[in-house]
């Protein structure tokens, strides 16, 4: 990992299984359920410098599962709760699409589509950015943007993309990022 110093650093979010319990398709607000050791982590990454952004695959509307409206909403109340402890989630950003019922595109995950709007949008640069996801697409999407890759290993999906570190939660990204930066 380079050399980390304050305020210069961004962390890229996956949503599902990352931020909130993975419930396939979730969307109802009374279905979000924060992950434990969450709000410790992306505290001590905010008290590092790093402000937050959300990428996250939303099949489930191309699916006709729920619609935009349904999925914003669900953002703005995790949004809601994520600020209601101090931590800031800059944008969200949402790829409504899936290959079997929209066709391809380029912001779906493991495309990089929306890390380059991020990054258009807040001046991010790859070397100065790290994602933390859960999935094999999510770490493609990191690897080919060019940031350092953190995989939450939770036993739901395979691994067969490398990322850069393995952790069990943000707490435990929160604790390899403090120790890069003691070096």
């Amino acid at each position: 990992m380079p050399q980390l110093s304050h305020n210069e650093w961004w962390c890229f979010l996956d949503r599902d299984g990352v931020l909130v319990k993975d419930k396939r398709h979730a969307y109802k607000i009374g279905d979000l359920e924060i992950l434990p050791r969450v709000i410790e982590g992306l505290t001590l990454l905010k008290n590092y410098g790093f402000k937050f952004v959300v990428v996250t695959n939303q099949a489930g509307i191309a699916k006709g599962h729920y619609t935009h409206e349904d999925a914003h909403a669900f953002n703005d109340e995790l949004r809601a709760r994520l600020a209601a402890e101090g931590i800031v989630i800059e944008a969200t950003y949402m790829c409504p699409h899936h290959p079997n019922h929209t066709g391809e595109c380029s912001c779906r995950k493991p495309n990089t589509g929306m890390l380059e709007k991020a990054a258009s949008d807040f001046s991010i640069t790859p070397v100065r950015a790290i994602l933390i996801g859960d999935k094999d697409s999510d770490i493609e999407a990191g690897k080919r943007f060019g940031c350092v890759t953190f995989r939450v290993v939770n036993g739901q999906y395979p691994e067969t993309v490398t990322a850069d570190y393995r952790i069990q939660d943000l707490a435990e990204a929160a604790t390899v990022v403090a120790q890069k930066l003691a070096n």
